[in-house]
Protein backbone atom coordinates (compact mmCIF):
# COMPACT_ATOMS: atom_id res chain seq x y z
CA UNK A 1 0.00 0.00 0.00
CA UNK A 2 1.11 3.56 -0.62
CA UNK A 3 0.65 6.17 2.12
CA UNK A 4 -2.77 7.30 0.87
CA UNK A 5 -3.98 3.72 0.92
CA UNK A 6 -2.64 3.25 4.45
CA UNK A 7 -4.66 6.25 5.64
CA UNK A 8 -7.75 4.87 3.91
CA UNK A 9 -7.14 1.47 5.54
CA UNK A 10 -6.83 2.96 9.03
CA UNK A 11 -10.03 4.90 8.44
CA UNK A 12 -11.79 1.77 7.18
CA UNK A 13 -10.99 -0.25 10.32
CA UNK A 14 -12.28 2.63 12.46
CA UNK A 15 -9.06 3.69 14.12
CA UNK A 16 -9.75 6.96 15.94
CA UNK A 17 -8.85 9.98 13.80
CA UNK A 18 -6.55 11.46 16.46
CA UNK A 19 -4.77 8.12 16.74
CA UNK A 20 -4.19 8.08 12.98
CA UNK A 21 -2.75 11.60 13.21
CA UNK A 22 -0.44 10.39 16.01
CA UNK A 23 0.68 7.49 13.85
CA UNK A 24 1.38 9.85 10.99
CA UNK A 25 3.24 12.34 13.19
CA UNK A 26 5.43 9.60 14.74
CA UNK A 27 6.18 7.56 11.63
CA UNK A 28 5.30 9.52 8.52
CA UNK A 29 3.90 6.11 7.46
CA UNK A 30 7.35 5.14 6.19
CA UNK A 31 7.81 1.34 5.99
CA UNK A 32 4.59 1.15 7.95
CA UNK A 33 4.02 -2.62 7.81
CA UNK A 34 7.69 -3.51 8.13
CA UNK A 35 8.20 -2.05 11.60
CA UNK A 36 8.28 -3.99 14.87
CA UNK A 37 5.90 -3.65 17.81
CA UNK A 38 8.54 -1.65 19.68
CA UNK A 39 8.29 1.03 17.01
CA UNK A 40 4.71 1.74 18.08
CA UNK A 41 4.87 2.42 21.83
CA UNK A 42 2.11 5.05 21.45
CA UNK A 43 -0.38 2.41 20.25
CA UNK A 44 -2.35 0.31 22.74
CA UNK A 45 -2.50 -3.43 22.13
CA UNK A 46 -6.05 -3.37 20.81
CA UNK A 47 -5.24 -0.80 18.11
CA UNK A 48 -1.99 -2.49 17.21
CA UNK A 49 -3.66 -5.88 16.76
CA UNK A 50 -6.49 -4.37 14.76
CA UNK A 51 -4.11 -2.55 12.41
CA UNK A 52 -1.87 -5.54 11.75
CA UNK A 53 -4.64 -8.15 11.65
CA UNK A 54 -4.30 -10.32 8.50
CA UNK A 55 -8.09 -10.61 8.48
CA UNK A 56 -8.55 -6.82 8.35
CA UNK A 57 -5.86 -6.41 5.72
CA UNK A 58 -7.58 -8.98 3.54
CA UNK A 59 -11.02 -7.42 4.07
CA UNK A 60 -9.64 -4.04 3.02
CA UNK A 61 -9.05 -5.35 -0.49
CA UNK A 62 -12.81 -5.87 -0.91
CA UNK A 63 -13.53 -2.49 0.67
CA UNK A 64 -11.14 -0.75 -1.72
CA UNK A 65 -12.87 -2.42 -4.66
CA UNK A 66 -16.24 -1.26 -3.35
CA UNK A 67 -15.05 2.36 -3.11
CA UNK A 68 -13.99 2.21 -6.75
CA UNK A 69 -17.14 0.39 -7.87
CA UNK A 70 -19.41 3.04 -6.33
CA UNK A 71 -17.40 5.82 -7.94
CA UNK A 72 -16.59 7.39 -4.58
CA UNK A 73 -13.50 9.59 -4.51
CA UNK A 74 -11.41 10.38 -1.46
CA UNK A 75 -8.83 12.96 -0.50
CA UNK A 76 -6.28 12.71 2.33
CA UNK A 77 -4.08 15.04 4.36
CA UNK A 78 -1.27 14.07 1.98
CA UNK A 79 -3.03 15.48 -1.07
CA UNK A 80 -2.66 18.96 -2.53
CA UNK A 81 -6.43 19.01 -3.14
CA UNK A 82 -7.20 18.62 0.58
CA UNK A 83 -9.42 21.57 1.65
CA UNK A 84 -7.19 24.48 2.62
CA UNK A 85 -9.12 25.65 5.68
CA UNK A 86 -9.14 22.17 7.21
CA UNK A 87 -5.36 21.87 7.14
CA UNK A 88 -5.00 24.12 10.16
CA UNK A 89 -7.60 22.77 12.59
CA UNK A 90 -6.97 20.42 15.46
CA UNK A 91 -8.10 16.86 14.73
CA UNK A 92 -8.28 17.49 10.99
CA UNK A 93 -9.90 14.48 9.25
CA UNK A 94 -7.18 12.32 7.70
CA UNK A 95 -9.53 11.04 5.00
CA UNK A 96 -12.52 12.69 3.36
CA UNK A 97 -14.77 10.74 1.02
CA UNK A 98 -16.53 12.97 -1.47
CA UNK A 99 -19.07 13.16 -4.23
CA UNK A 100 -19.14 16.07 -6.62
CA UNK A 101 -16.05 18.17 -7.28
CA UNK A 102 -13.34 19.69 -5.12
CA UNK A 103 -12.62 23.36 -5.80
CA UNK A 104 -9.73 24.57 -3.70
CA UNK A 105 -10.00 28.22 -4.78
CA UNK A 106 -13.74 28.70 -4.27
CA UNK A 107 -13.98 26.55 -1.17
CA UNK A 108 -11.24 28.47 0.60
CA UNK A 109 -13.84 31.25 0.87
CA UNK A 110 -16.73 29.39 2.48
CA UNK A 111 -19.33 30.45 5.02
CA UNK A 112 -21.18 27.88 7.18
CA UNK A 113 -24.86 28.22 8.01
CA UNK A 114 -26.17 26.20 10.95
CA UNK A 115 -29.38 26.16 12.94
CA UNK A 116 -32.36 24.26 14.23
CA UNK A 117 -33.84 21.32 12.37
CA UNK A 118 -37.30 22.36 13.59
CA UNK A 119 -36.84 25.98 12.62
CA UNK A 120 -39.53 28.64 12.41
CA UNK A 121 -40.74 30.43 9.29
CA UNK A 122 -38.62 33.38 10.39
CA UNK A 123 -35.54 31.14 10.56
CA UNK A 124 -36.19 29.79 7.07
CA UNK A 125 -36.67 33.29 5.70
CA UNK A 126 -33.48 34.59 7.35
CA UNK A 127 -31.45 31.64 6.09
CA UNK A 128 -32.83 31.88 2.56
CA UNK A 129 -31.96 35.55 2.30
CA UNK A 130 -28.56 35.37 3.96
CA UNK A 131 -27.33 32.17 2.29
CA UNK A 132 -28.74 33.21 -1.07
CA UNK A 133 -27.02 36.60 -0.86
CA UNK A 134 -23.71 35.09 0.25
CA UNK A 135 -23.86 32.58 -2.61
CA UNK A 136 -24.84 35.37 -5.00
CA UNK A 137 -21.65 37.18 -3.99
CA UNK A 138 -19.67 34.21 -5.27
CA UNK A 139 -18.88 32.54 -1.96
CA UNK A 140 -19.40 28.89 -1.11
CA UNK A 141 -21.95 27.95 1.56
CA UNK A 142 -21.55 24.99 3.91
CA UNK A 143 -24.06 23.10 6.02
CA UNK A 144 -24.97 19.61 7.22
CA UNK A 145 -27.62 18.42 4.74
CA UNK A 146 -30.14 17.91 7.56
CA UNK A 147 -33.70 19.20 7.92
CA UNK A 148 -34.49 22.84 8.65
CA UNK A 149 -31.78 25.49 8.39
CA UNK A 150 -29.29 23.08 6.76
CA UNK A 151 -31.64 22.21 3.91
CA UNK A 152 -32.68 25.83 3.42
CA UNK A 153 -29.04 26.92 3.16
CA UNK A 154 -28.34 24.39 0.41
CA UNK A 155 -31.59 25.11 -1.45
CA UNK A 156 -31.15 28.89 -1.33
CA UNK A 157 -27.63 28.54 -2.69
CA UNK A 158 -28.64 26.24 -5.54
CA UNK A 159 -31.53 28.54 -6.46
CA UNK A 160 -29.11 31.37 -7.25
CA UNK A 161 -26.69 29.07 -9.07
CA UNK A 162 -24.15 29.10 -6.25
CA UNK A 163 -21.82 26.43 -4.88
CA UNK A 164 -22.65 24.60 -1.66
CA UNK A 165 -20.98 21.89 0.43
CA UNK A 166 -22.93 19.31 2.43
CA UNK A 167 -21.01 17.62 5.25
CA UNK A 168 -22.77 14.47 6.45
CA UNK A 169 -22.62 12.33 9.57
CA UNK A 170 -22.77 8.91 7.94
CA UNK A 171 -21.15 6.98 5.12
CA UNK A 172 -21.23 8.90 1.87
CA UNK A 173 -23.17 6.03 0.29
CA UNK A 174 -26.08 6.65 2.70
CA UNK A 175 -28.64 9.39 2.16
CA UNK A 176 -29.89 10.75 5.48
CA UNK A 177 -32.51 11.96 6.01
CA UNK A 178 -34.11 10.12 3.09
CA UNK A 179 -36.43 13.06 2.43
CA UNK A 180 -33.37 15.01 1.25
CA UNK A 181 -32.60 12.54 -1.54
CA UNK A 182 -33.30 15.04 -4.32
CA UNK A 183 -31.28 17.73 -2.55
CA UNK A 184 -28.40 15.27 -2.01
CA UNK A 185 -28.36 14.46 -5.73
CA UNK A 186 -28.47 18.14 -6.67
CA UNK A 187 -25.48 18.93 -4.47
CA UNK A 188 -23.63 15.89 -5.81
CA UNK A 189 -24.11 17.22 -9.34
CA UNK A 190 -23.55 20.92 -8.68
CA UNK A 191 -21.46 21.13 -5.50
CA UNK A 192 -19.70 18.85 -3.04
CA UNK A 193 -20.69 16.27 -0.43
CA UNK A 194 -18.13 15.29 2.21
CA UNK A 195 -17.89 12.58 4.87
CA UNK A 196 -15.01 11.31 6.97
CA UNK A 197 -16.88 8.10 7.81
CA UNK A 198 -16.25 4.78 6.03
CA UNK A 199 -18.88 3.48 3.61
CA UNK A 200 -22.00 1.99 5.22
CA UNK A 201 -21.51 3.94 8.46
CA UNK A 202 -25.03 4.57 9.85
CA UNK A 203 -26.14 8.07 10.97
CA UNK A 204 -25.73 7.45 14.70
CA UNK A 205 -25.73 10.27 17.25
CA UNK A 206 -22.00 10.18 18.01
CA UNK A 207 -21.14 10.99 14.41
CA UNK A 208 -22.78 14.40 14.27
CA UNK A 209 -20.58 16.27 16.77
CA UNK A 210 -17.63 14.83 14.83
CA UNK A 211 -19.19 16.07 11.60
CA UNK A 212 -19.75 19.54 13.05
CA UNK A 213 -16.03 20.31 13.47
CA UNK A 214 -15.65 19.82 9.71
CA UNK A 215 -18.53 22.19 8.92
CA UNK A 216 -16.94 24.98 10.95
CA UNK A 217 -13.38 24.02 10.05
CA UNK A 218 -13.81 24.17 6.29
CA UNK A 219 -15.40 27.62 6.60
CA UNK A 220 -14.02 31.08 7.32
CA UNK A 221 -16.97 31.84 9.57
CA UNK A 222 -20.14 30.26 10.93
CA UNK A 223 -23.55 31.93 10.83
CA UNK A 224 -25.99 30.68 13.48
CA UNK A 225 -29.70 30.99 12.67
CA UNK A 226 -32.00 29.76 15.44
CA UNK A 227 -30.64 27.35 18.02
CA UNK A 228 -31.68 26.02 21.39
CA UNK A 229 -29.21 26.65 24.20
CA UNK A 230 -28.24 22.97 24.21
CA UNK A 231 -28.15 21.65 20.66
CA UNK A 232 -25.97 20.32 17.88
CA UNK A 233 -25.85 23.84 16.48
CA UNK A 234 -24.19 25.10 19.64
CA UNK A 235 -21.65 22.25 19.37
CA UNK A 236 -20.75 23.52 15.91
CA UNK A 237 -20.44 27.01 17.35
CA UNK A 238 -18.06 25.81 20.06
CA UNK A 239 -16.01 24.05 17.36
CA UNK A 240 -15.80 27.29 15.38
CA UNK A 241 -14.69 29.28 18.42
CA UNK A 242 -12.12 26.64 19.37
CA UNK A 243 -10.78 26.82 15.81
CA UNK A 244 -10.44 30.59 16.04
CA UNK A 245 -13.17 31.17 13.44
CA UNK A 246 -15.66 34.04 13.36
CA UNK A 247 -19.16 33.33 14.67
CA UNK A 248 -22.15 35.44 13.59
CA UNK A 249 -25.64 35.19 15.06
CA UNK A 250 -29.05 36.25 13.76
CA UNK A 251 -31.15 37.79 16.56
CA UNK A 252 -34.51 36.18 17.25
CA UNK A 253 -37.70 36.34 19.24
CA UNK A 254 -36.76 36.44 22.94
CA UNK A 255 -39.80 34.27 23.68
CA UNK A 256 -38.78 31.46 21.31
CA UNK A 257 -36.80 28.41 22.45
CA UNK A 258 -35.19 28.40 18.99
CA UNK A 259 -33.66 31.83 19.59
CA UNK A 260 -32.28 31.30 23.09
CA UNK A 261 -29.00 29.94 21.75
CA UNK A 262 -28.45 32.65 19.16
CA UNK A 263 -29.44 35.47 21.49
CA UNK A 264 -27.09 34.08 24.15
CA UNK A 265 -24.26 34.06 21.58
CA UNK A 266 -24.90 37.76 20.93
CA UNK A 267 -24.90 38.44 24.67
CA UNK A 268 -21.55 36.67 24.91
CA UNK A 269 -19.99 38.76 22.16
CA UNK A 270 -20.77 37.12 18.82
CA UNK A 271 -21.41 39.55 15.99
CA UNK A 272 -25.11 40.35 15.50
CA UNK A 273 -25.98 40.34 11.80
CA UNK A 274 -28.99 41.72 9.97
CA UNK A 275 -27.83 41.23 6.40
CA UNK A 276 -25.22 39.45 4.28
CA UNK A 277 -23.33 42.75 4.04
CA UNK A 278 -22.71 42.55 7.79
CA UNK A 279 -20.89 39.25 7.22
CA UNK A 280 -18.89 40.48 4.24
CA UNK A 281 -17.87 43.72 5.90
CA UNK A 282 -16.65 41.85 8.98
CA UNK A 283 -14.58 39.55 6.79
CA UNK A 284 -13.35 42.20 4.36
CA UNK A 285 -9.76 41.45 5.33
CA UNK A 286 -10.27 37.96 3.86
CA UNK A 287 -12.73 38.68 1.09
CA UNK A 288 -12.95 41.13 -1.78
CA UNK A 289 -16.65 40.51 -2.41
CA UNK A 290 -19.51 42.90 -1.84
CA UNK A 291 -23.19 42.51 -2.62
CA UNK A 292 -25.46 45.23 -3.84
CA UNK A 293 -28.42 46.03 -1.67
CA UNK A 294 -31.78 45.95 -3.36
CA UNK A 295 -32.77 49.34 -4.74
CA UNK A 296 -36.49 50.02 -4.57
CA UNK A 297 -38.07 52.17 -7.27
CA UNK A 298 -40.34 54.34 -5.15
CA UNK A 299 -41.54 56.21 -8.25
CA UNK A 300 -43.52 53.09 -9.19
CA UNK A 301 -45.43 53.13 -5.89
CA UNK A 302 -48.30 55.28 -4.74
CA UNK A 303 -48.00 57.38 -1.59
CA UNK A 304 -49.35 54.83 0.89
CA UNK A 305 -47.42 51.94 -0.68
CA UNK A 306 -44.21 53.94 -0.37
CA UNK A 307 -44.96 54.68 3.30
CA UNK A 308 -45.45 50.98 4.00
CA UNK A 309 -42.25 49.96 2.21
CA UNK A 310 -40.16 52.63 3.95
CA UNK A 311 -41.52 51.53 7.32
CA UNK A 312 -40.68 47.87 6.62
CA UNK A 313 -37.19 48.84 5.40
CA UNK A 314 -36.51 50.58 8.69
CA UNK A 315 -38.37 48.03 10.81
CA UNK A 316 -37.79 44.49 9.46
CA UNK A 317 -40.35 41.89 10.58
CA UNK A 318 -43.07 44.51 10.99
CA UNK A 319 -46.58 43.11 11.32
CA UNK A 320 -49.81 44.41 9.83
CA UNK A 321 -50.84 45.65 13.28
CA UNK A 322 -47.52 47.51 13.67
CA UNK A 323 -48.06 49.21 10.33
CA UNK A 324 -51.65 50.16 11.07
CA UNK A 325 -50.67 51.64 14.43
CA UNK A 326 -47.60 53.56 13.30
CA UNK A 327 -48.87 54.73 9.91
CA UNK A 328 -52.33 55.63 11.21
CA UNK A 329 -54.09 53.58 8.54
CA UNK A 330 -57.03 51.20 8.96
CA UNK A 331 -56.08 47.52 9.17
CA UNK A 332 -58.12 46.66 6.06
CA UNK A 333 -56.19 49.31 4.11
CA UNK A 334 -52.88 47.96 5.41
CA UNK A 335 -53.82 44.41 4.40
CA UNK A 336 -54.74 45.60 0.90
CA UNK A 337 -51.42 47.46 0.57
CA UNK A 338 -49.43 44.47 1.83
CA UNK A 339 -51.10 42.15 -0.68
CA UNK A 340 -50.41 44.61 -3.50
CA UNK A 341 -46.74 44.93 -2.52
CA UNK A 342 -46.35 41.15 -2.26
CA UNK A 343 -47.74 40.76 -5.79
CA UNK A 344 -45.18 43.32 -6.98
CA UNK A 345 -42.38 41.21 -5.37
CA UNK A 346 -41.28 44.09 -3.16
CA UNK A 347 -42.09 42.55 0.22
CA UNK A 348 -42.72 39.05 1.52
CA UNK A 349 -44.55 37.47 4.43
CA UNK A 350 -41.92 35.72 6.55
CA UNK A 351 -44.46 34.02 8.81
CA UNK A 352 -46.66 35.06 11.74
CA UNK A 353 -48.04 37.81 9.50
CA UNK A 354 -44.71 39.65 9.64
CA UNK A 355 -43.15 41.29 6.59
CA UNK A 356 -39.71 42.11 5.21
CA UNK A 357 -38.26 43.53 2.01
CA UNK A 358 -37.87 40.76 -0.55
CA UNK A 359 -34.23 40.31 -1.58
Amino acid sequence: MDKREILLYLNYININNRTILDIFDHTGLDKFFERQRLDYPFLNDDNYERIFSPKNLEAFKSYREKVEKLGVDFVTILDEAYPENLKYIDDRPVVLYYKGSLDAVRDSKSIAFVGARKCTDYGKWACKNLAGSIAGAGLTTVSGLAYGIDAMCHKATLEVGGRTIGVIGCGIDIIYPKANKFLYEQIENEGLILSEFPLETPPIGYNFPRRNRIISGISLATVVIEAKEKSGTMITTRCALDQGKEVFAVPGNINSIYSKGTNKLIQDGSKLILSADDILEELDYLLDKKIDKKVIDYSALDKDEARVVRYIENNPNASADDLALNLDLRIDVINFLLTSLELKNIIENIGNNEFAIKE
